[in-house]
């Protein structure tokens, strides 16, 4: 088997051409110049062979372009641009020197659909099963969105169908980094009111009920969606023969990277409808409120508390 400096030769000799570069792959740290005007933002997330894919299902490739694409997302979450990435793999020993090489072009395949250049990072080998990780940096100008700018009487909104990821979509999901940027840069791309903003947004990683707490919880605010404004996937609909209801899986399940954000206008029903199937959209589910706590109003005006019964780690 073939060891870590031919691998970082190998890295060297695929790595993008970019001006910005000044210390490429290879070195302890990479260089990049930057543009005074746009401010820098820098973030990092994993996945585990297990937890987020399963390395005897899911080919290298895709768990490449997972790893960049979850990164991805969060730069949408905060309507910045990605910029260069490093990417940290922990291989399990004996890992053939081919299946590194399809991680990192899966990486490569993914930020290469934004721009976003893979600069250095690690590898390394031991006992347990595959963990990769990658740190992104992003650039925006202004203030990047963040989860604290929600009011009571924003209207609340997601960029698609939710629920039943597991059944392939959590591979294969797109981040939705033009839509956040495109929209944030200019309010009135959504046709709302003049005055309209997006206030906040999360993507959707660890489900709806959740991600929303998210929101609620750094807004000081409450929030009330309405069960028959929530658009459900197919996908919840196949899930639901393990007993549990499309919606529920819609509110919970996780892993969708669709955009949940809160607006204080309304866009035009033209604006909200996606104009190919796919693409995002804005569907508006809900409100958010003074009130503390997240309420599930059904189609006849009962409410209920929802709880979160999303994804979270356990430590």
């Amino acid at each position: 088997m073939s060891g870590e400096f031919d691998f970082i030769a190998w890295l060297r000799s695929h790595q993008r051409v970019d001006r910005r570069l000044i210390v490429p792959i290879g070195d302890d740290l990479a260089a990049l110049k930057w543009d005074g005007n746009n401010l820098l933002l820098a973030g990092a997330d994993q996945v585990l062979d297990g937890v987020h894919f399963d390395s005897t299902v899911h080919s290298p490739r895709a768990i490449g372009i997972k790893a960049m694409n979850r990164n991805l997302s969060d730069c949408a979450a905060m309507a910045c641009l990605p910029a260069a990435a490093l990417a940290t793999v922990a291989l399990p020993k004996g890992t053939p020197i081919d299946y590194a090489k399809e991680l990192f072009l899966g990486l490569q395949e993914a930020g290469d659909k934004f721009g976003c250049a893979i600069i250095g990072g690690d590898t390394s080998s031991w006992n347990g099963m595959l963990a990769l990780s990658v740190t992104i940096l992003a650039r925006t100008q202004g203030s990047p969105l963040r989860r604290n700018g929600a009011r009571p009487g924003d209207h609340i909104h997601v960029t698609g169908p939710l629920g039943g990821s597991l059944l392939g979509r959590h591979m294969t999901f797109a981040p939705r980094v033009m839509f956040a940027w495109e929209h944030a840069q200019s309010p009135k791309s959504l046709n709302a009111p003049a005055a309209s903003l997006i206030t906040s947004m999360i993507d959707l990683s660890d489900g709806l009920s959740r991600d929303l707490q998210h929101i609620c919880r750094e807004s000081s605010v409450g929030a009330v969606i309405f069960a028959d404004k929530i658009p459900v996937h197919a996908d919840a609909i196949e899930m639901s023969r393990d007993g549990f209801s499309p919606l529920e899986h819609a509110l919970h399940d996780g892993e969708d990277y669709e955009l949940l954000l809160t607006m204080d206008g309304m866009p035009t029903e033209q604006a909200a409808r996606p104009t190919h199937s796919g693409e995002p959209s804005l569907n508006w589910i809900g409100t958010i409120t003074d009130e503390p706590g997240i309420f599930l109003q059904s189609a006849d005006g009962r409410r209920e508390p929802l709880e979160p019964r999303a994804w979270e780690h356990q430590f």
